[in-house]
């Protein structure tokens, strides 16, 4: 079996679809159906049932993307380790990442690794915690940086850097005068929230519902699928928000908005690495990624935070 037919049929098992694996390869989809055809043929065997809506594998699909996987995880690995020997890091590392950790944390550290590592090709994918977790157990990303929980038995965590959820308001609001409210209050009053789905917007129905309060109940006003446009909504005064402390340095140093304290109540959580079990091994790149956030990463954020 050429290794060419098992990356196209790879990334067609992974996206089920042709016309995604062939745009994921830059090669034409009949080019795809081709190296699919010829990868059947040689086995005798069908290993993808085709219809209108998706792609899907077939039993003897299952069993040759195992090994297909393991192949071009492998052959990824070997090249990037003998490159290492000449300290040398290169191939490419793809990141999913929640909202949260793709436009207040990765840029600064992705930019930074970068200069040091040119040949590496990195993408940055953002999305919310439940595409995330599904995008990786597909193959899609080598690793993902999340705020939300995950209790897949498949996915494998490592914690980064600690957060918390605060309650804000604008500098106008009742509340901002007061400077602590009761849960109660905080629950009766207009809330904008992030999406559901949302890593935010799950840790903070939890710490809710642990405190006694009935999700149902809340007075939402409005959710939104961004930290700027919770912010700016607060801003104008249209409710007070649940959002992450990272996002809030700017905001907080020009006053804009306050932190509003609720007594006896707090939603700590942290950023976390995962990743896959079902790949054998992290790509060297993505281990390096890793080794630099937890190095010279937590270094250059706090030297930035020192800054501003």
């Amino acid at each position: 079996m050429k290794l060419t037919r098992l990356k196209v049929f790879a990334s067609v098992a992974e996206n089920k679809s042709f016309s995604k694996a062939a745009k994921e390869l830059y090669i034409s989809q009949p080019a795809v159906s081709i190296h699919i055809n010829k990868l059947e043929k040689e086995l005798g065997v069908l290993l993808l049932k085709r219809s209108e809506k998706n792609v899907e594998l077939t039993p003897a699909g299952m069993v040759l993307y195992k090994y297909a996987r393991r192949v071009i995880d492998l052959i990824a690995e070997a090249e990037t380790e003998i490159n290492s020997i000449n300290g040398e890091i290169q191939g490419r590392l793809t990141i999913g990442a929640t909202l949260t950790i793709g436009e207040y944390v990765l840029p600064q550290i992705i930019g930074s690794f970068k200069q040091l590592h040119p040949r590496v090709e990195i993408l940055l994918q953002v999305q919310n915690t439940e595409v995330i977790v599904e995008e990786l157990l597909s193959g899609h990303y080598d690793l993902a940086l999340i705020e939300g929980l995950c209790t897949n038995p498949k996915i494998q965590k490592k914690k980064y850097l600690d957060d918390e959820i605060v309650l804000i308001a604008s500098r106008d609001h009742p509340w901002s005068k007061r400077g602590c409210i009761s849960l109660e209050e905080a629950c009766a009053g207009k809330l904008i929230l992030r999406e559901p789905g949302s890593g935010t917007r799950q840790i903070t129905e939890i710490a809710l519902k642990n405190a006694g309060i009935d999700i149902q109940t809340l007075n939402i006003l409005m959710e939104l699928g961004s930290s700027e446009g919770i912010k700016a909504a607060v801003s104008a005064n249209l409710g007070a928000a649940f959002i992450s402390k990272w996002t809030l340095e700017k905001e907080l140093k020009l006053g804009l908005l306050s932190i509003v304290e609720i007594e006896g109540f707090s939603i700590p959580r942290s950023f976390n690495f995962i990743y896959s079990i079902n790949r054998n091994l992290l790509t060297f790149p993505a281990r390096e990624f890793i080794k630099f956030c937890e190095g010279q990463g937590k270094k250059l954020l706090q030297d930035i935070a020192d800054y501003k």
